[in-house]
């Protein structure tokens, strides 16, 4: 039984300071053609952080017995050893518990329906089949210095499967990927495997791309991506204060053309939600991008107080032994009232889908993605597959080159790194055309 009026007392010794409190059952399945291996088991945890002589000091315990009053005596210990020049956003107090609606599947179940979809994936050209599933539910209570009690129940789910596929000397692999907030059951297994399977037997059709800068057409994905590698990132508030983006000192300056909206929305039903951030804050959706408008960052108390700008409870931690920082959850570029046939109606250019990897350099805006496969567009028609194709850019550049924003929109899961934490994130959008973009 938690003890909140013995944690509030021990936590309103100081100016501030908060504690996480973390109970993790988590099931992971891995099946690479024949081998099946699985993993099952819980995990708690607890921290505290202190906010003394402007500075943090941060502690934590996987012990269930672990004293909380020599946890924060501790973590006031190391912010009392520097010298900091922080300040923090103070709020009031919050008392509430949220749960996120979510049904379980037992894991041997899931083994079974894993490998059952994975028959989709037979082929002639199919050499390897891979299906592999994370399945994690999270508990999270949350207590500070203000009088804050949080509670927070969350499920995530993740599906992936990959089918690799050989042609004499060429190998290409196909990758689709799915993911939920409300269990396992709610993902379509089979449609994952299926799409897995043809992509890579498509690819190995492919002729290698055209060099040189052409009009190109952005999937859902490679949207999603653009929105949170190029945008994202750069939008983060910690990059903006140590002058490490792009975007350092444009905020409410023009940065794109009026098509160009891009939103973070923890509170969206996608696979980076949540409803209170790692610091009790409420999570808010951030207006990134309003029609070409640099209008907002994502904050943690810190950034907040640090820029005098609103809270929007974007501080997240990987888990209660982690630090929160500034992240991510859902970030969208939004739909536009173009038809999806306009968008592809060119002369000649390249369609780019999904993304299987990239770099972003957010201080220069400088970025590189790889498109999964990718089409000729000749006269609004795709025409020729090809493969190996890198988009290369700017990220201001792109911004004032897209053209037509389609009404369409879908989004994809994943995780997202950042000092060495991951968190569940999602991303996505319409399909957008843009003008005068290398390809290679």
């Amino acid at each position: 039984m938690i003890d909140a009026d013995k944690f509030q007392k021990l936590l309103s010794n100081y100016k501030y300071a908060d504690l996480r409190i973390e109970n993790e059952r988590e099931t992971n399945t891995k099946i690479s053609d024949e081998e099946v291996k699985t993993y099952s088991g819980s995990s708690f945890g607890i921290s505290v952080r202190v906010f003394a002589n402007n500075s943090w000091g941060f502690a934590s315990s996987n012990s269930s017995s672990a004293d909380v009053a020599s946890l924060l005596k501790h973590a006031e210990s190391l912010a009392q050893l520097q010298k900091g020049n922080i300040k923090i956003q103070l709020q009031k107090p919050v008392k509430i518990t949220v749960k996120t609606s979510y049904s379980e599947t037992p894991y041997e179940i899931q083994v079974s329906q894993l490998n059952d979809a994975k028959k989709n994936m037979n082929g002639k050209n199919i050499t390897n089949k891979i299906a592999s599933s994370s399945t994690r539910i999270l508990k999270k209570e949350f207590f500070n210095s203000e009088g804050s009690e949080i509670f927070e129940e969350m499920s995530h789910t993740y599906i992936s499967y990959v089918a690799v596929a050989k042609d004499g000397e060429l190998i290409q692999r196909g990758h689709e990927r799915a993911s939920s907030i409300h269990g396992f059951d709610k993902i379509n297994l089979y449609e994952l495997a299926t799409n897995a399977k043809e992509k890579a037997e498509r690819i190995l059709n492919a002729k290698l791309p055209p060099k040189g800068r052409f009009t190109v057409v952005l999937d859902n994905e490679m949207t999603g991506v653009f929105s949170h590698e190029a945008v994202g990132h750069a939008c983060e508030a910690d990059s903006i204060i140590d002058r490490e983006s792009i975007l350092s000192g444009k905020l409410g300056k023009t940065i794109g053309n009026e098509l160009v909206t891009i939103v973070d929305d923890p509170t969206a039903d996608d696979f980076g939600h949540f409803i209170y951030d790692d610091e009790g804050v409420k999570a808010e959706k951030a207006e990134l991008v309003t029609n070409g408008i640099l209008k907002s960052y994502m904050h943690s108390r810190e950034s907040s107080a640090k820029l005098k700008l609103a809270l929007n409870g974007h501080a997240r931690a990987e888990g209660y032994d982690s630090f929160p920082i500034v992240r991510m959850s859902n970030t969208y570029f939004s739909p536009g009232k173009t038809n999806v046939d306009d968008v592809f109606d060119i002369k000649y250019g390249i369609y780019l889908k999904g993304m299987k990897g990239g770099s972003v350099d957010i201080f220069s805006g400088g970025f590189m993605f790889k498109a999964e496969e990718a089409y000729e567009i000749k006269d609004g028609e795709k025409i020729q597959i090809l493969r190996d194709v890198t988009l290369t850019g700017n990220i201001l550049e792109t911004m004032k080159n897209v053209e037509l924003v389609a009404k369409d929109f879908k989004t994809n899961p994943g995780f997202c790194g950042k000092f060495g934490q991951s968190a569940p994130v999602s991303d996505g959008g319409p399909h957008v055309r843009v003008s005068n973009m290398m390809v290679g």
